[in-house]
């Protein structure tokens, strides 16, 4: 651990949006205080303690300067920055003083490192048996008998008119082999019409039973057939199934591999005729998906006898059937149909009926066609002269270790090697189809044993940021890093005094200062505590309210204000849309059992300006870009939470879809509760930061200028604030007689008018100021005055002066030059040319795929913005991501360029952009 490394009190004047701490001119001379903590030395050292201000003193801002820098020195990977975005936490690691004690707990026993309840076992050897057909004469000609895989999600719609000529008597058979995840509830077919189910088999229900219902409406109406089956009638190994109805004789029958295996009378019911029918799912494809393998599925409108199914199951049907007038649908799955060889989409989803109606079904989802004997003799359907074969191996035996000793509870006292208390029933695959008890097994009974660990100090985590790191490889971030600035003012009470902080990872070199901006906050900052702990929580349990459940919060007697602050970024690879990474969620704050915040966890990555990076940086994301902090939410609780008072407080994501998989995806998620005094002052207007002219990192794609000044302002005081006047210019060059306060050369002044509630922050937009003279070297000074028209109380963060980027300066004739990349991409393309007026001087529209374009641009003397537009966001870079799933269509980099008019490159603008490019300039002369 580092301790005690000192701060150093440095007098800046107003220049703290940038990461540079040099002196400069200001109105009037504010005290900062920077406290110097992680820097690029510190290699391996991510969490150490440091000496902040102590309590005694008030700061109205508190500015983290978080810097990184790719360097050989790293020990992360083997790059100068990270290959990967990864997401770091900027923590505060508060000591309380209080100690506490862990309650620990042994179990009496343990069963292979696991602690059951019980635990029953045989002291005499048990064994596994596998079943499975043993077949001289396998059903399969090699290569074209086939069957079709259900996957859990896939059916097949037969058309209704299969079943037109169905009113009295049916048969439906099929070859099925249940996948080893069965028995669930399963719908192996069901027909029916809006009026309920009139025919459905299940094979199996969860429970393992077997159903069969034909006549007769849903609802306890059904003529029904039910029996528990054996496991290894349903799934592991292939069996033929037939389901009968006669209602004429009132005789249902199930049939197993041939011979009779359930039958009842008095089943006299009708059956109903049916507008939908559907094979692997129930009637409305929402659920009761099959999981498993069906073949040579057949339909008749007669009730067959045993003998001819016994006979018939293993034969390809023919005229020589005896009821071939009979069969309505057969589906043998081994024409081409729509599994492979077909051309259109309607063709890729058929599946061909061979019997003579022609009563072709349409795939839903992707079920498998499958070679039978792809796996081995297993895999086919078994022959006439098949026979179920058993063979049997003793079972393994199981380690139980006994800790008897309540004063040694970890210490093993004796192991006992015994066997399971079942004997195991496995298919000729190894899949587990049954277990069945022994008699009289001997139980062994859990209990614990506990006691008080080590006494420990109590220590609370608070998250200051979270900041996910660029993609690294090939990054350059620059011989002094890129600076990203975070406000952390409100964390006022964590920073002071000796502070364990902790910052970063060793993917990329870290330096971090925090800047303290002497004067009066806002409102003060009574107290800072989590609502929760900071943590990763899937997205189920947390729209199920298994994690982060409602919390009771007490608010402070002498408080006047509370917010609560939710920084929440999504993670993972779930589901259809690779939840919750790539998925916008919208995500709810409830007070007092009433929603009062909702608000869409999404950031728009298109404008990054941390680029080229490697990776998918272009692309949009849940609440963070690689190469920024996550976005943090403020929710102001003052207008539903008084003083003294007590309020529930509940956070939840909306519902997740229970059928896609995007449950599984998580989200990061802190949520922290401010307590403030009263505001502290009526007037208090603030300029917060200068977006352009600005020389800082995070502008960097809004800047140099050429055009309009960007500035940031931010209402302070109670009162609304509904007028302000902002002078603003570029400070005189340093030596020609200025005065070193800051002497404009070309003051411009802007008269706001609106209305910007206490706290609340506005980007304004101000006509170009002469900027005549701007180069590397000149400073931008912004100042504010008469709030609502009278004096601003609080003075010293009215004005703020920032280094400036030298502007671009281009001949009155030059050429762009634009290379496109192929597939279609072209067509996302466009760029403008338009001068201070906001009219439009040069522009394209069209570009062709892999076309390299030259254009000629004559302009006057002025000042111009040049924008080129991609509305994929993807830029010119080759889909590189493509190289796994369509490497054809990955393509080759374009180019931007500004070239003079004999074709000398003045400007490579690149290629890897995402959602823009601009580039301010001037003709002439900078003015």
């Amino acid at each position: 651990m580092k301790n005690a490394l000192h701060y150093t009190i440095l007098v800046i004047f107003c220049a703290l949006s940038v990461p540079e701490f040099t002196p400069g001119p200001a109105a009037a001379q504010s005290d900062t205080l920077v406290v110097q903590t992680f820097t690029f030395a510190d290699i391996e050292t991510r969490r150490a303690t440091f000496e902040f201000p102590t309590a005694d003193r008030s700061w109205q801002r508190i500015l983290m300067h978080y810097t990184l820098k790719c360097d050989d020195a790293t020990v992360g990977d083997p790059y100068p920055c990270g290959e990967w975005d990864v997401t770091t936490q900027t923590m505060v690691h508060v000591h309380t003083g209080q100690m506490d004690s862990t309650l620990l707990s042994h179990p009496y026993f343990t069963v292979e490192g696991e602690s059951p309840e019980t635990f029953s076992y045989s002291e005499e050897p048990r064994y596994h048996y596998f079943t499975a057909w043993s077949d001289p004469d396998p059903l399969h000609d090699e290569g074209r008998d086939h069957y079709l895989r259900f996957a859990g999600t896939d059916c097949i719609t037969v058309p209704p008119a299969a079943l037109a000529t169905v009113d009295s008597s049916l048969t439906i058979s099929f070859w099925m082999r249940g996948d080893a995840s069965q028995p669930h509830n399963d719908h192996i077919v069901e027909a029916g019409e809006r009026g309920g189910r009139v025919i459905n088999i299940h094979l199996p229900w969860g429970t393992g039973t077997v159903y069969w219902d034909a006549g007769g409406r849903l609802g306890g109406n059904n003529n029904r057939l039910s029996k528990q089956a054996d496991p290894g009638a349903f799934k592991g190994r292939w069996n033929h199934w037939a389901f009968t109805k006669d209602a004429r004789t009132g005789e249902m029958a199930i049939y197993l591999n041939g011979e009779l295996w359930h039958r009842a009378g008095s089943m006299v019911k009708d059956i109903q005729p049916i507008d939908a029918f559907t094979i692997g799912a129930n009637l409305y494809r929402s659920g009761g998906w099959y999981a498993g393998d069906l073949d040579e599925v057949r339909v008749w409108d007669l009730a067959l006898d045993g003998e001819t199914i016994a006979d018939w199951r293993q034969r390809p049907i023919s005229a020589e059937h005896p009821d071939y007038a009979h069969l309505l649908v057969e589906y043998r799955f081994d024409d081409v149909g729509g599994f492979d060889g077909a051309d259109s989409a309607e063709e890729k989803n058929l599946v061909l009926d061979s019997s003579p109606h022609a009563h072709h079904g349409t795939c839903f989802g992707q079920p498998q066609r499958r070679p039978h004997g792809l796996r081995g003799r297993a895999d086919t359907k078994p022959g006439a002269r098949a026979v179920l074969h058993t063979d049997s191996i003793p079972a393994p035996r199981i380690s139980v270790q006994l800790f008897e000793n309540e004063d040694e509870p970890e210490t093993v006292t004796r192991v006992l090697d015994v066997w399971p208390a079942h004997d195991s029933w496995f298919d000729s695959d190894g899949n587990l189809l049954s277990e069945k008890p022994i008699d009289e097994p001997t139980v062994l009974e859990q209990k614990t044993w506990t006691w008080y660990g080590e006494p420990f100090e109590k220590i609370e985590t608070y998250e200051l940021a979270r900041f996910i790191t660029p993609y690294g490889k090939r990054l350059d971030l620059g011989e002094t890093g890129f600076t990203w600035i975070d406000d952390v003012t409100d964390y006022a009470p964590l920073l002071r005094g000796t502070v364990d902080l902790q910052a970063g990872n060793t993917l990329e070199l870290l330096d971090l200062k925090f800047v303290f901006v002497a004067g009066t906050p806002p409102r003060e900052v009574q107290r800072v505590e989590n609502l929760w702990p900071v943590g990763n929580h899937s997205y189920r349990d947390l729209a199920d309210d298994v994690k982060l459940q409602p919390v009771v919060l007490q608010a402070d007697a002498d408080a006047a204000g509370f917010r609560v602050r939710s920084r929440i970024s999504g993670h993972g690879h779930a589901g259809p849309h690779n939840c919750c990474e790539w998925d916008a969620k919208d995500h709810l704050l409830l007070v007092g059992g009433i929603e009062r915040f909702r608000w869409n966890v999404w950031r728009d990555c298109g404008m990054n300006p941390v680029h080229p990076q490697g990776g998918t940086w272009q692309f949009d994301r849940a609440g963070w870009c690689p190469g920024t902090f996550v976005d943090t939410y403020d929710h102001e609780l003052t207008p539903w939470l008084a003083p003294g008072e007590q309020v529930a407080l509940d956070y939840a994501p909306e519902p997740y879809d229970p059928d896609n998989g995007e449950a599984d995806g998580y989200f990061v998620v802190a949520h922290q509760l401010f307590t403030y005094g009263p505001p502290s002052f009526e007037r208090d207007a603030a300029v917060v930061d200068v977006i352009a002219p600005s020389a800082h990192g995070e502008y960097r794609r809004l800047n140099p200028v050429s055009g309009e000044a960007s500035v940031r302002i931010r209402n302070l005081g109670a009162e609304t604030l509904r007028s302000l006047r902002i002078e603003y210019g570029l400070d005189a060059p340093r030596g020609d007689g200025a005065e070193e306060d800051g002497e404009n050369t070309g003051r411009g002044s802007f008269d706001w008018s609106g209305e910007l509630a206490f706290l609340a922050t506005e980007t304004i937009t101000l006509p170009p100021p002469d900027w005549s003279g701007m180069d590397a070297d000149s400073r931008f000074t912004v100042t504010l005055s008469k709030p609502n028209g009278k004096d601003d109380q609080q003075r010293s963060n009215d004005r703020l002066t920032v280094p400036v980027a030298a502007p671009h300066l281009l001949p009155a004739e030059f050429l762009i030059e634009v290379k496109m990349p192929g597939f279609g991409r072209a067509a996302d393309n466009s760029y403008t040319i338009t001068d201070r007026g906001g009219r439009v001087v040069a522009s394209r529209d069209q570009f062709d795929d892999n076309a390299t374009y030259r254009d000629r641009i004559r302009l006057e003397p002025g000042a111009y913005v040049f924008e080129f537009l991609d509305t994929e966001e993807d830029g010119l870079i080759r889909h590189w991501w493509l190289r796994g799933s369509e490497p054809e269509k990955m393509g080759e980099n374009g180019a931007l360029k500004i070239l003079d008019a004999e074709g000398e490159v003045l400007l490579d603008l690149g290629y890897d952009f995402a959602e823009k490019r601009a580039l301010r300039f001037f003709v002439g002369e900078v003015r």
